[in-house]
């Protein structure tokens, strides 16, 4: 018996160790790979994470997008260029430091013999958002379940009480430091018209003859009749904070002379105006909104209305003081608060020039920006355009139709936020993403913009408001040409690296990659059997002597298009990070309407078709551009022209290419010094 039970014993205690050691030599391993993945999960939701691949596991399916998994910030991969091969390599800068950009130095050894891959390996892309959906349980509660608390605005418990004939408000107007209370005026509001559910009130420096006819009409009406409801109906009501039964709007001619009369804006809110603990004149106690008063009826408005309406909506939920013991939410961080507001714009209007400057130098713009305010990317029209793209892709993806009421409604802020939301991480929504944003630029579109049912914005479409939109911007790269190339990218922003060779025989290279620790690579082959344009803009110098004035300047357009294709329009705008919609001064030109010729000199902008030729296979047609200097923008937000072409197949299908050409100096004689030609597509 004794010995029996010693025996037991010694075969129990070596199973015991035999475990501990299995699990000793295991966890090594599995720490390595599931730290990067393992996501925050909390009552709010929860995260998706991937199961990573053992290197050489699996085969890699060249004609899907590829991750280069990096285990060091210098790897090196090879590359097989065969006959007419072309890649996208995307560099992502999962970085959120959004004063900070990245430099990344490409180079390329085209006679290593080493095939395998260096401080990094291959792995498929899988398309994660169609994978999981349907296995996915989300955990923010119905609709109506979360609406039933909610108070809408005029019907709250308290006593109701009829607007004030005359109200003070106090407005930040100069620059400097926002809890410096001498940085704001008091304003005296005079109330001039209201409805069931809308106050109006004036600047009283102002009389409402000064007002373009018909605005006040219109606020109300479109108020009444459109937007309250929607915004209520897609994010939820708005808190009648001051319990007059109204939301109040101001309309003030301090909007058009902000931070010392260098900024202009035609409206806004505040959030502190929501929180009744802040005093004044941090705080107006009031559920309102500022208007410019120079604005006009028209859609303009409308989307005006509807943006800032929806960041009354946000306010409105995270200042509400019973959310929990510690009292109202934090606000929204800025990027996400401007990018829900866009996505419930019903047009163009507020948007499409934003779109655009994004998409002509994406890799500056960042998306990450908790205070554009403090980062100094106030009123960066690029990074607006990145997040309205971003978050209307998410309202895209998402399964229960249901995102903007979700994501007001989620207490979580900044990137958290997100990740509950979509249940994935932010890292690999963002190569989702960037994949998402380099297929515009690579595919043909149909003839008629498809529209997304969630927010009503063109899914890959051309033609958007007043602008062409191209995809991003890909920055081509011939490594047999020059052998090595630098990209500067901001934090949460991508660069798109056209690979390509112009050789029809095949080569294998090396490219070697100096990054940084938070870089993320993924490599995109183009589909086979498919000519691409693209497009050059350089300064004219064939301009005869009798012709050439100091007062114009001449440009020079080449759009090189497969055999059987058309250039269908040529556009052109100004680009720049702080330009407005207006000083952009976009135009779009048929065609088939454009003279051989430029005519006699004059004081407008001027465009012809210069004819089309064949060259080795390829379509190459030849435009000229006359643009008086008068023209030119006055002040230094303009930093380059920004010119596309539609490109139209015998299949009807379009394509948009663009470039862009730095504006030129002063005299003539220069402008060839400052040629500083850039082709992207």
């Amino acid at each position: 018996m004794n010995d029996r039970w010693q025996f037991n014993r010694t075969a129990l205690f070596l199973s015991a160790m035999a475990l501990v050691l299995i699990a000793l030599a295991i966890q090594p391993f599995a720490t390595h790979f599931t730290d990067d993945w393992k996501a925050n999960r909390t009552h709010s939701g929860t995260i998706t994470a991937r199961k990573p691949v053992i290197p050489g596991a699996l085969p890699v399916d060249w004609n899907q997008p590829v991750n280069i998994i990096t285990s060091s910030k210098n790897p090196s991969f090879p590359l097989s260029l065969r006959s007419d091969d072309e890649y996208v390599l995307i560099i992502n800068n999962l970085e959120r430091t959004p004063q900070h950009s990245r430099t990344v130095h490409l180079s390329a050894d085209l006679k290593s013999n080493d095939r395998a891959p260096d401080d990094c390996y291959f792995q498929n892309t899988s398309n994660l958002i169609q994978s999981t959906h349907s296995n996915r349980h989300l955990s923010i509660s119905p609709v109506s379940d979360e609406r039933q608390h909610q108070i809408p605005l005029a019907l709250s418990d308290l006593e109701i009480k009829h607007p004030e004939n005359e109200r003070a408000f106090y407005l930040f107007v100069t620059e400097g430091d926002f809890s410096d209370k001498n940085k704001y005026t008091r304003i005296t509001g005079r109330l001039i018209q209201q409805s069931p559910r809308v106050a109006v009130y004036l600047d009283d420096q102002q009389h409402t003859k000064e007002l373009t006819a018909g605005l006040v009409n219109e606020i109300i009406k479109i108020m009444e009749q459109q937007v309250l409801d929607q915004i209520t109906r897609k994010c939820g009501p708005i808190r009648d904070v001051d319990q007059d039964g109204r939301f109040t709007i101001l309309l003030s001619p301090w909007l058009n002379k902000l931070q010392g009369g260098k900024t202009s804006i035609n409206g806004f809110v505040r959030p502190s105006d929501f929180r009744e603990s802040v005093a004044k004149p941090f705080s107006n106690h009031s559920d309102m909104l500022y208007l410019n008063s120079t604005l006009k009826p028209g859609q303009e408005l409308l989307d005006l209305l509807s943006h800032e309406v929806t960041h009354a909506a946000i306010s409105s939920f995270r200042t509400a003081p019973a959310h929990s013991q510690s009292g109202p939410l934090m606000d929204e961080e800025d990027w996400l608060n401007e990018g829900i507001a866009h996505i419930m714009e019903p047009g163009y209007t507020n948007r499409d020039y934003r779109i655009s400057e994004f998409y002509r130098r994406p890799e500056s713009y960042p998306l990450v920006v908790s205070d554009y305010y403090r980062a100094q990317l106030w009123r960066n029209h690029g990074c607006r355009g990145a997040v309205n793209l971003f978050l209307d892709w998410c309202n895209q993806i998402d399964p229960t139709q249901n995102f903007s009421y979700r994501f007001a409604h989620h207490p979580s802020t900044g990137i958290k936020k997100i990740e509950q939301l979509t249940e994935f991480r932010f890292s690999e929504l963002f190569r989702q993403w960037s994949l998402n944003l380099v297929s515009q630029s690579l595919n043909a579109q149909a003839p008629e913009n498809s529209l997304s049912p969630q927010s009503g914005f063109p899914q890959a479409g051309i033609h958007c408001g007043k602008f062409v939109l191209a995809g991003p911007a890909l920055r081509t790269w011939n490594p047999f040409h020059d052998h090595s190339t630098s990209l500067k990218i901001a934090s949460t922003a991508s660069s798109f690296v056209h690979l390509k060779s112009n050789s029809k025989l095949a080569h294998d290279i090396t490219i070697k990659v100096n990054g940084f620790q938070k870089m993320q690579l993924t490599l995109l082959k183009f589909p086979k059997s498919k000519e691409r344009p693209s497009l050059i803009a350089r300064y004219n110098d064939d301009v005869s002597q009798d012709v050439q004035s100091p007062d114009f300047v001449e440009i020079r357009l080449s759009c090189l298009h497969p055999i059987h294709s058309t250039v269908e329009t040529i556009s052109l705008e100004f680009g720049g990070a702080g330009l407005s919609r207006k000083d952009r001064k976009p135009r779009q030109f048929l065609t088939s309407a454009l003279n051989s010729t430029l005519p006699a000199l004059k004081g407008t902008l001027e465009l012809a078709r210069c004819g089309t030729q064949q060259d080795r296979g390829t379509l190459v047609t030849n435009f000229l551009v006359r643009l008086p200097r008068s023209a030119l923008p006055a002040h230094s937000k303009a930093a380059c022209w920004n010119f596309k072409a539609i490109v139209k197949t015998e299949q009807q299908t379009r394509t948009a290419i663009q470039c862009e050409l730095k504006l030129p100096v002063k005299h003539i004689q220069r402008l060839t010094e400052s040629t500083a030609e850039t082709t992207v597509k």
